[in-house]
């Protein structure tokens, strides 16, 4: 047994494998490959001309102009109602008949509360009328500060489209249309549905959902029902790009993040979430309009949406829940690949199987070897090393820079310091860790670590095993031809490299899209995760070290300045601005507030907002940028208790009236200490999940809010002062010269700018 790692010919001439030239292409590659990453993500332009059964996306885009007229149309208010008016009109066009459904209800919004609010759901069928439907849904409203063209806008568009395509011929299974409402007011629309079923006379087969969590980007298929197995390989024959994997979707069901089909999965359903998510710095904002909206999106959601529609139609659901778990994957949006997921997590433990035979026998002819611990150790250095690097990066330009979230205009300059960083210091680990290891073992070394990683993270989530699994073939069968073809080994490495590159880099981009740079450890590890298998083809790393960490160290300081002058906010990626005018009408004390933080702020406006001088409305974030207000008697929100009955065990019930006074919603916020027990709207009793906080916060949104009742049983018999809040949209007359102030790099977003009343009531 040969017990010393073999020293690698390190004269190589500089174009050969090991030359300086070579060692700095490689790494000029990986850089170009990087700042490229999102080309694999570009959409084909909408098509100029369509065939009659064809998605035609001038057509989606003419309806959508007619249902959305450009104004923010929030649950239960009076420009929802004239939307459903239009969106209706555009039904009936189309030939169908829609009908309506009304509820009140509320939803808990995690432990600290509920919203309530009036909801009507809209809905039309085609096909036959007996047995299970397929169930095409989204949502009409909006926040209250955007116009929702985006979202959910596309999926208006989208499926009236696909309405009228389905008139050309009868579906061969029945075929409903629900268009929800009240998802941005916490998902009561389709939880209204869930709960009311009876009212809705069809039975639910499958459910494809669409949604939009920006205004651009490919369509992605980021969730789906369980066993997912029939769903996807349906999805898999819609015929458009695929953009999905099983990683994306385990992810998002780890995520507190929830859409209407997760209300429906809930309820028993089953069916997939669709949706697009660039541009995200224009989601529920007053920017999300009919102009920002990507035609090519539209356009490829809507061939997605019309494909899937048809495969799953002509598909059988009997086999759904028996069909069992894939793990999937996309290779470059061009194929797409699946396997059963127990299958895919063995063949994930043979590729590690073989990473650690290819560590202790490197090459065919000298026999079994000893282990090269200084390759071995170099990935999990380089792992921690570049989430550390990450972290301080990312730490010492929030020092430097004022403004939170400073990468929002150019996020690509902050990645790609990172990714810098990254290479910079595999090159410093590579230079000084191990030196004179092997190619052979850099590589084995690279690929097990990448692989144990991934095996480590399937066995507790299953859907990550395709994407370590797709590479993990690749290197086994590189692997496999280094060791029986050693004049190849580079080419075989570079196979392995450029493929894992195709998979993960594109990846990385998804996530800056989806995540952000708020965890920018996350991007450092994953890019070292990538780049540790690659260093077989720069090692060893001796002779040209100190120019190649010359050439990284510049191009680290080039990205670094790059970082530091870019804008932190553009127009086209604006600083989330809202403006809150609050009045104290015990205390008769009013001030206006900044959501946004101090160094986001443009100089004009912090000269008039102070920070720490007045204290936040209750609800709001701590220490935000403030001024005096002049206070006056205003309309404010009230609640009259008509009874107040003493129950068993100390507990009593309030029925309280509630008069809004014009105010798009009513917040009571009862503090914790009186113990609300359950809440009871509209007939339905609602029981509470109570939290930490000082308050449990009900809202009762929209013009029903204006006179409902509500009952709210306590488990204390102890009286206390609930705080009532009144929330009207717009500014009042004296908050205008700071709103004047606003730049045009700012947009206003999700409630947009409010004027919120508090008062004080003993129940």
């Amino acid at each position: 047994m040969d017990n010393a790692p073999a020293r690698h010919d390190v004269t190589a001439s500089p174009l050969q494998p090991g030359g300086l030239a070579w060692v700095l292409g490689v790494f000029a590659l990986l850089l170009v490959l990087f700042f490229f990453r999102a080309v694999p993500l570009a959409l084909d332009p909408p098509r100029q001309t369509n065939a009659p059964d064809q998605f035609d996306t001038a057509r989606a885009i003419a309806r959508l102009g007619n249902v959305i007229d450009g104004t923010p149309h929030p649950v239960d208010s009076a420009a929802l109602h004239e939307t459903r008016t239009r969106l209706l009109r555009e039904i009936t066009a189309l030939g169908y008949a829609p009908e309506i459904r009304v509820h009140n209800v509320c939803q808990a919004m995690g432990r600290g509360g509920m919203r309530c609010a009036l909801v009507q759901n809209v809905f039309f069928r085609t096909g036959p009328k007996q047995g299970p439907a397929l169930v095409l849904t989204a949502h009409y409203d909006s926040v209250d500060a955007s116009p929702g063209f985006g979202d959910d806008g596309i999926g208006l568009a989208v499926w009236l489209e696909v309405a009228h395509l389905l008139k050309q011929q009868t579906p061969v299974k029945p075929v409903v249309f629900l268009f929800t409402d009240g998802e941005e007011t916490g998902l009561l629309g389709a939880q209204a549905f869930v709960d009311n079923r009876d009212a809705y006379d069809f039975e639910v087969g499958r459910i494809i959902n669409l949604e939009a969590r920006g205004v651009r980007g490919p369509a992605m298929m980021f969730e789906t029902g369980h066993p997912n197995a029939a769903l996807v390989t349906d999805w898999s024959k819609s015929g458009a790009r695929s953009f999905s994997n099983s990683m994306m979707t385990a992810v998002y069901e780890l995520l507190p993040n929830s859409t209407d089909l997760t209300v429906h999965l809930i309820g028993g359903s089953n069916g997939i979430n669709i949706a697009i998510s660039d541009g995200v710095d224009f989601y529920h904002t007053n920017h999300d309009d009919l102009a920002m909206l990507d035609r090519a999106s539209v356009q490829h959601m809507g061939d997605q949406a019309l494909g899937a529609t048809r495969a799953f139609l002509a598909s059988d659901w009997s086999k759904d829940s028996s069909a069992g778990e894939i793990a999937y994957a996309d290779i470059g949006s061009r194929l797409f690949v699946s396997l059963p997921q127990v299958f895919a997590l063995v063949l994930v433990g043979l590729c590690f199987g073989v990473a650690a035979m290819l560590l202790i026998r490197p090459t065919r002819d000298s026999g079994w070897r000893r282990l090269d611990w200084r390759a071995f150790a170099l990935p999990p250095a380089l792992f921690a090393a570049a989430g550390l690097g990450a972290f301080v990066i990312q730490q010492v330009f929030g020092l430097i820079r004022p403004e939170p979230a400073f990468w929002t205009a150019t996020p690509q300059a902050l990645n790609m310091t990172i990714f810098a960083a990254t290479l910079l210091i595999a090159a410093l680990a590579l230079g000084f860790l191990a030196p004179r290891s092997r190619p052979e073992s850099l590589f084995a070394a690279g690929w097990f670590w990448f692989i144990a990683i991934g095996m480590g993270i399937s066995l507790t989530v299953p859907g990550f095993a395709m994407l370590h699994l797709i590479p993990g073939v690749v290197f086994v069968i590189a692997g496999g031809a280094a060791w029986l073809f050693p004049r190849y080994q580079v080419a075989a490495y570079g196979v392995a490299s450029a493929f894992l590159a195709l998979i993960f880099f594109p990846l990385i981009q998804l996530l800056d899209v989806t995540m952000s740079l708020v965890m920018a450890p996350v991007f450092g590890v994953v890019e070292a995760m990538v780049i540790a298998p690659m260093l077989a083809l720069i090692g060893p790393l001796t002779t040209h070290r100190r120019p190649a960490l010359y050439a990284l160290g510049g191009v680290l300081g080039g990205a670094c300045i790059v970082t530091f002058l870019a804008p932190a906010y553009t127009i086209e990626r604006p600083l989330a601005l809202n403006l809150i005018a609050h009045y104290d009408m015990d205390e008769k004390s009013a001030a206006l507030f900044s959501s946004a933080r101090a160094g986001a702020l443009p100089a004009a406006m912090r000269e008039q907002l102070a920070v720490g001088e007045i204290k936040s409305p209750p609800g709001a974030a701590a220490n935000l940028p403030a001024r005096k207000l002049d206070f006056s008697d205003r309309p404010s929100a009230t609640v009259t208790a008509l009874s107040d009955t003493l129950e068993g065990k100390g507990e009593h019930t309030v029925i309280l009236a509630l008069s809004a006074l014009g105010a798009r919603s009513i917040r009571l916020r009862i503090p914790v200490k009186a113990k609300p027990l359950l809440v009871t709207y509209d007939g339905h009793d609602y029981e509470t999940q109570l939290s930490d906080s000082e308050y449990y916060t009900i809202e009762i949104v929209g013009l029903s809010a204006d006179g409902a009742t509500i009952d709210v049983t306590l488990g204390s018999s102890e009286k206390m002062d609930w705080l009532v809040q009144g929330v009207w949209s717009g500014l009042p007359q004296d908050a205008q010269s700071t709103a004047n102030l606003r730049p045009d790099t700012s947009v206003r977003i999700q409630s947009g700018d409010v004027t919120i009343t508090t008062n004080k009531q003993l129940f």
